[in-house]
This record gives C-alpha cells, sequence and structure tokens, in this order.
C-alpha cells in the first residue's frame, strides 16, 4: 500500500526538507497564489466570449497561467506528502478546493460551448419533449412549419417566449445534429432547469449549471478521501484531484457534465473497494449479493450519464467474482444490463422519416434531410452518437498516427499529408479496399472505422489482461491501479482525446505510482493551443511547415504533447524493471 507514495514523493535529502510545519505554512501559501492566478483566469476569461474578436482572445496568456497554476500544484502535491496529517491539513485542502471552485464557477466559458446543448436539452426536457426526438437546428427553423407536430410547437413556443433559450438555441455546437448525451446526464439537465426562474438571463443559466456540476466534482472529493482511507493511505493525497487545474479548467469554469459520471464511476469503484477489503469470512451471503447488485447500479447509472465507464465492467467483475464467486454476480450483472438497457433505450436507433432519408455518412457534416427541417420530422434519436462515434476526431495521437497512415494519399485533399505518414500508398489500398468490402461501406469510412476495431481491440486486450492481474493480486491497491489505467488507456487511444475526458481517470489518480501520470494533467491544456493557431493562421502555413494552424497543432503540437511523455512513461517502466523492483501499477 505504501508504493503509491511514489507519484508524489521526491528524493531530497533530509537537510532540504522543511519540516511539517513548514510545509503546512507553504501550501498554505500555494493556495493563496493559486487563488490569485484563478481570480485572474476568471477575469480573462470574460475576453473570450463570442462578442470578441477571435484574434483578440487572449489564450496564450491563460495558458501561460494555467500552466502557472499546475506547477503550484506539482509543488503543492510534494508539501501535502511532509505536512502533519490531520484536520488542519484536510481543512486547508479542501477549504482552498471550494474556494478555486467559487472563483471559477462566476467565470466565463473559455473556448467551450458544450454547456449550451446542456441549457438546451434541460428546457426541452422541461417542456414534456424528448430531447432526442429533434435537433435544435429543427426547432430554430420551424417558424414555416405547418402546426403538426405538438412537440415541436412546444419547443418553438419556449424558443419565443424565453428570450436567454432562444439566444442558447443560436449557440447550441452541431445543432443540426440530436443529443448524444444519455438520459442519466439528461436529467441532470432537466432537474437544473426545473430549479431555474424562468426569467432567468443566458448568465445565470450557466452559473446554476456549473454548480450543479461542481456539485458532483466535490461529492467526487468526498469518495477520494474515502478511498484513501480505505487504503490506508495519506489522505493529504486527495490534492492531487482536489486542487487539479485541468479539473477546475473543465468543470468549475466550462461545466462539463463529465463530472456526473465521474462521481457515479468512482462511487461504483468505492463500492466494490469496499468489498474487496472486507474478510470473506466476515460477509454474510445475502447481504454481499445485495452490495454488488449496488454496485452494478451504480455503474449503470454511471453509463447512462456518459458512455465511457462501461470499459471497468471487465475488472469490477472479475475481481468480484474471484473474491466471492461466478454465482453471485448472475443477479449483479442482470441488475446492470437491465438497468443500463433501460437507461440507453431512449437514445437506440429507430426508424424515422427523416433517417430513412438521411445521406450516407460524409467526410463532412452532412445537413439533415429536407423532410426533416420542412415537414419538422423526428429523427433517428442515436444519430448523434453515431456521428461522434463514426467521425469525431481531437487531439489524438496513437489514433492520428494509425488513421493516418491508412487514409488514402492519391486523391487531393485540402490539406497537406502529415509528415508521419509513411505507408506506401499500395499497402493501403489493399488494406482499405478489403476492409470495405467485408463491411460494405464506403471507402473513405474505412480509415477512420477500422482504427476504431484495431485500437479497440488492443484496447480490450489492455483491459482484459489489467483485469486478470488486478483478480489475480486480489488485492485493493491493485483493483484501484488497474482502474486508473484502464480509464488511461480508454483515452489514450481513443480518437477523441478531449481534455475534458481526462478528468474521467482523475479520482484514481492518487493511486498511479508512476510520476509520469501526473504529467498528462497539464499537458492535455495543450489542446486550448489548437483555437490560437486557428485564430492566427487559418490558411497560411505555420513556422516555415507546409501546415496551417489547425493542421499544424495535429500534426506537430501533438507530438510535443504526447511523444515525450510516452518516452517517459516507457523509460520508467524500463529502469523499473532492470532495477528489479516490483512492478508499479502507474506503467503497467
Amino acid at each position: 500500500m505504501n508504493g503509491a507514495s511514489s507519484s508524489v514523493s521526491t528524493a531530497d535529502s533530509p537537510g532540504e526538507r522543511p519540516s511539517a510545519d513548514q510545509a503546512f505554512w507553504l501550501l498554505a501559501l500555494l493556495a493563496g497564489v493559486s487563488t490569485c492566478l484563478y481570480g485572474i483566469i476568471n477575469w480573462l476569461s470574460w475576453r473570450c466570449d463570442d462578442s470578441r474578436v477571435p484574434t483578440e482572445r487572449p489564450i496564450l496568456a491563460l495558458l501561460v497561467l494555467f500552466a502557472a497554476a499546475f506547477l503550484a500544484y506539482l509543488m503543492a502535491i510534494r508539501l501535502a506528502s511532509r505536512a502533519a496529517p490531520g484536520r488542519r491539513l484536510m481543512g486547508l485542502i479542501v477549504g482552498s478546493a471550494v474556494l478555486f471552485r467559487v472563483v471559477l464557477l462566476f467565470s466565463a466559458p473559455i473556448q467551450e460551448v458544450d454547456i449550451y446543448r446542456y441549457l438546451w436539452d434541460g428546457a426541452a426536457s422541461c417542456a414534456g419533449v424528448n430531447p432526442f426526438r429533434y435537433s435544435p437546428q429543427q426547432v430554430r427553423l420551424a417558424d414555416s412549419l405547418p402546426p403538426d407536430d405538438p412537440a415541436l410547437v412546444r419547443l418553438v413556443a419556449v424558443r419565443d417566449n424565453r428570450p436567454a433559450l432562444a439566444q442558447i438555441l443560436r449557440r447550441v455546437h452541431f445543432g443540426e445534429l440530436p443529443t448524444i448525451y444519455p438520459p442519466t446526464s439528461q436529467a441532470v439537465f432537466a432537474a437544473a432547469t426545473a430549479i431555474t426562474p424562468a426569467r432567468s438571463s443566458v448568465l445565470s443559466r450557466i452559473f446554476i449549471m456549473k454548480a450543479w456540476w461542481i456539485g458532483f466534482d466535490l461529492a467526487t472529493l468526498g469518495l477520494v478521501i474515502a478511498l484513501l482511507k480505505l487504503t490506508v493511505q495519506p489522505v493529504g493525497r486527495c490534492l492531487i484531484y482536489a486542487w487539479c487545474p485541468l479539473l477546475l479548467k473543465e468543470v468549475a469554469n466550462s461545466g462539463h457534465l463529465d463530472a456526473a459520471a465521474v462521481f457515479l464511476t468512482t462511487l461504483a469503484v468505492y463500492l466494490a473497494a469496499r468489498l474487496v477489503v472486507k474478510p470473506i469470512a466476515a460477509r454474510d451471503a445475502w447481504s454481499t449479493t445485495g452490495q454488488v447488485a449496488l454496485v452494478g447500479f451504480v455503474l449503470a447509472l454511471a453509463v447512462g450519464a456518459k458512455l465511457y465507464p462501461v470499459v471497468l465492467a471487465p475488472l469490477l467483475c472479475l475481481v468480484l467474482a474471484r473474491q466471492m464467486g461466478w454465482r453471485r454476480l448472475l443477479l449483479p450483472a442482470a441488475i446492470f444490463s437491465a438497468t443500463t438497457l433501460l437507461l440507453l433505450w431512449p437514445m437506440l436507433p429507430r426508424e424515422t422519416a427523416a433517417s430513412a432519408e438521411s445521406p450516407a455518412v460524409a467526410p463532412a457534416l452532412a445537413p439533415l434531410p429536407a423532410s426533416a427541417v420542412v415537414s419538422g420530422a423526428a429523427i433517428d434519436p442515436s444519430l448523434g452518437v453515431a456521428t461522434f462515434l463514426r467521425r469525431w476526431e481531437m487531439n489524438d495521437f496513437l489514433f492520428l498516427i494509425l488513421v493516418e497512415n491508412l487514409k488514402s494519399t492519391a486523391e487531393p485533399t485540402p490539406q497537406p499529408a502529415p509528415w508521419f505518414s509513411v505507408l506506401p500508398e499500395s499497402w493501403r489500398r489493399a488494406i482499405v479496399d478489403r476492409f470495405a468490402r467485408v463491411l460494405q461501406i464506403e471507402p473513405y469510412e474505412a480509415p477512420f472505422l477500422l482504427t476504431r476495431a484495431i485500437t479497440g481491440a488492443l484496447f480490450c486486450a489492455i483491459a482484459i489482461l489489467l483485469a486478470w492481474r488486478a483478480a489475480r493480486r486480489a488485492d485493493l491497491d491493485a483493483f484501484l491501479t488497474a482502474g486508473f489505467l484502464t480509464l488511461a488507456w480508454f483515452w489514450l487511444l481513443c480518437p477523441t482525446q478531449n481534455p475534458w475526458y481526462w478528468t474521467w481517470t482523475l479520482p484514481l489518480l492518487p493511486f498511479a505510482r508512476s510520476r509520469a501520470w501526473l504529467a498528462m494533467s497539464g499537458l492535455a491544456l495543450l489542446y486550448y493551443l489548437r483555437f490560437w493557431l486557428l485564430y492566427h493562421w487559418p490558411d497560411a502555413p505555420v513556422l516555415g511547415t507546409p501546415y496551417p494552424g489547425a493542421e499544424f497543432f495535429d500534426f506537430v503540437v501533438t507530438w510535443i504533447e504526447f511523444a515525450p511523455w510516452l518516452l517517459c512513461l516507457a523509460g520508467e517502466y524500463i529502469l523499473r524493471r532492470r532495477s528489479k523492483k516490483p512492478d508499479t501499477p502507474g506503467t503497467r
């Protein structure tokens, strides 16, 4: 259990270490510095709104401030491990964490628009309309439609009677698609909307919605503390989660719904951890089955908030089966499956008038079929999720390398070929054409879907290996570390490595024994450099390369973001193996 401390410990000589009291006051000083940094970030965030010229947005200044906050965060982790444990230390850590979030609660979302979709979905649900049924674009363009659909008429009334919601509707990103957010999240959207006064401004609605996510975020902090106590580790290590600048940016500032999914996922892990740590002799058969069933139910709620928690199912299944036998898992597995199916039912594929005329998936987002706009026909509720899974790609690295070596270089494209695209064209065509024939899909779809299949298979192998190792060791540290690594490698192999997706791993980051994993919480913020490059070099090449702003980020900056970090992770693992030290969970 003591191995996890290597993620925050250092090799300073005893003479250089501050005393426990000095460490506490230095930590308090860093809390004050961080508060000032987040205050400045709050002030600058208002210069990033839609009314500003994009080239005048202080993106670089904000990145420098977040880098400074991340440096303070790393120093705070070291000091927290040296300060005397107790209520004073926890009061400082938790109190500062709350203060940071309050400061950023009243900031404007920086380069993020997802929260407008949450607000509109919540309004649609409160109006009694299924948010998967109509896209925001249909509601915007519904003025000339005959009033033949009561549900669409209600949405138009919401738009016309609430000026703030009309403004929100115009800001929804990818408004041509129905929502992609599952029903558990939709319930939170609706709850936040229900307690919001009808005449509230756009800003008030944003603050109220963000307050909900901060509530889930702080509840997750409580679970992190509980997990640390369960593993008999210093609870001061909760600072790794509590003060993380990436988490503050993505939840308190941007207001991403992932906070709810992270809370429910961490709750499921905590409930399972209590079963792992409990001696077998002390377990009551029926009580244990009920507790495992609760784990399955909570994990299903998490999947209903965001789909990613399903990747932890093999780990939970194998570890708990090893602890109590497969028979006791039958009822919990049935509860998990049934609850998940029930929650996801509203967004499963359905044949509709609009979906029947939907065009084949194209490289660029296609508009809705004419019938969907002109007649207000309901859309296939799975269209948003299907589009995300079949086309979305952002801030990726491992996926990017593979997919760019499968795309054809013979056909003209608006962007120059990546410098790392080296596979011969004849090989690409042979692989892609065969895959397209087998799946009966268009050739332009094949590279992305084939890469999805390859990285998906690789992740499944990693997840099963991690689950098997954790089950074989049958101890709590191995279980929590395997949970972290499962989520971390899922993110690393995804085509969409949005920085707020990395927050999925943060509750279990204190149990990752490799220090290299800490760095990713800072490196992920480089994602926002893409906007600055896009605004300043929309078409012109950057720094003598053949790539304009967006492509320069995709093909150059991502290598700076990920390649050195992956080398450090691999190097640390190799050195540990050569020194014959115990294999650490952070790199396995």
